[in-house]
């Protein structure tokens, strides 16, 4: 049995207030490729290669990576369907191998089932194995359709699920469906699937990271939310629906990106790793990945923590992120637990200004990513 970590939570006593002690990752990262080319800018010109998920699978001890490779010239298109959605592996989770692109096997449902007149869009997805069903699962976003009635039906600002077998490296998926759920058109994109329960990040008065009972079927459902984590608490940011925020609340309105990670980690707790957006524009906040800490399952959470004491001292291969103010801020958080540690994945500017997925390994990690770093290789 794995042993809790006690001191995980600093606490104040008087107030209830509990803060994690987040997992310490190494400053100095290394940009994730696939067949030799930088994620990112470098991959594809628009960044669509941004739109990924990372998982690591015990039983064949490889990292696996899903993403696109190429941009939608004509959004929405099968460019940014799920048989788009390309395979890769990788030995040291940094220099990924492709293999194929995912594809619809024949037991799969129809998405014209749902109301869907094309293949939905897939904005941002996650994979996680489902330990109650022993699959690996694809949870896939896609997000509003600006055009009314919605051509993706009740995919339309809601999450589907699709089934990858008892292996990640499978690519005949059976697609199980958007979800039914009392939150179906009110989140923005799934965290993660831990031991039946799915997180998702919920358009509520709070803006938080919801949980909810997961049922496994074609389609898939969830019931009503569970619990619901504060991701804006002692942060320098307000939800941008909060009455107060930006006036009564001086933080800067702004809401959690869509792409985030609820894992179980080496300790027992669970993580769920997070970014900020501007909610006028889009942007990114900061150079800094947010952390909360559940010791119980999910149902109490730790206050906001960032991971990175300098966000500023990140470097990709002991370079220098670009320089201008703002245009190297954090997004794109993914986060694995391996048989060593963890290893965080994001993404971020290099000095040229283009878009680099990088990877680095917790503290405890192998010497790849320790003091004595000796390069990333290529």
């Amino acid at each position: 049995m794995k042993q809790k970590r006690f001191a995980a939570f600093v606490c104040v006593a008087v107030c209830g207030i509990c803060t994690a002690s987040p997992p310490q990752f190494q400053t100095n990262t290394c940009a994730v490729q696939v067949d030799g080319v930088n994620v990112g800018t470098n991959l594809t010109s628009g960044n669509s290669s941004l739109r990924n998920t990372v998982a690591w699978e015990p039983a064949g001890q490889l990292y696996h990576w899903w993403g696109f490779v190429a941009d939608d010239p004509a959004f929405p298109s099968v460019a940014s369907a799920l048989p788009a959605v390309l395979h890769a592996t990788s030995t040291d989770g940094i220099h990924f191998s492709s293999d194929t692109q995912l594809a619809y096997s024949v037991s799969a449902a129809r998405y014209s089932s749902f109301g869907a007149s094309l293949d939905p869009p897939l904005d941002f997805f996650r994979a996680a194995f489902d330990t109650q069903g022993g699959t690996w699962k694809m949870l896939n976003w896609s997000e509003n359709d600006q055009q009314s009635p919605s051509r993706w039906g009740q995919y339309n600002y809601n999450t589907s699920v699709n089934d990858l077998g008892s292996v990640a490296s499978n690519t005949s998926v059976v697609h199980q469906g958007p979800l039914n759920t009392p939150v179906a058109g009110n989140h923005v994109g799934a965290f993660g699937l831990v031991d039946g329960k799915l997180y998702l990040r919920v358009d509520t008065a709070t803006g938080g990271n919801g949980r909810f009972a997961y049922t496994d079927s074609i389609p898939p459902s969830t019931g009503a939310e569970l619990d619901e984590a504060d991701l804006y608490t002692g942060t320098p940011y307000c939800w941008l629906l909060a009455p107060g925020c930006g006036s009564s609340d001086p933080r800067k309105p702004a809401y959690v990106h869509n792409v985030g990670r609820t894992l179980r980690q080496h300790d027992g707790t669970l993580g769920t790793y997070y970014t900020f957006r501007d909610a006028s524009t889009g942007a990114r906040l900061d150079k800094q990945i947010w952390y909360v800490e559940s010791s119980d399952d999910g149902a109490t959470w730790s206050a906001p923590t960032g991971v990175f004491a300098d966000g500023n001292a990140v470097t990709i291969d002991r370079q220098p992120l670009d320089a201008a103010p703002g245009s190297a801020n954090f997004s794109s958080i993914d986060v694995v637990a391996t048989a060593t540690g963890q290893r965080a994945y994001f993404s971020t500017q290099d000095s040229a200004g283009k878009y680099v997925f990088v990877a680095t390994r917790s503290t405890a990690a192998d010497t790849i990513f320790s003091d004595a770093f000796e390069g990333c290789g290529g």
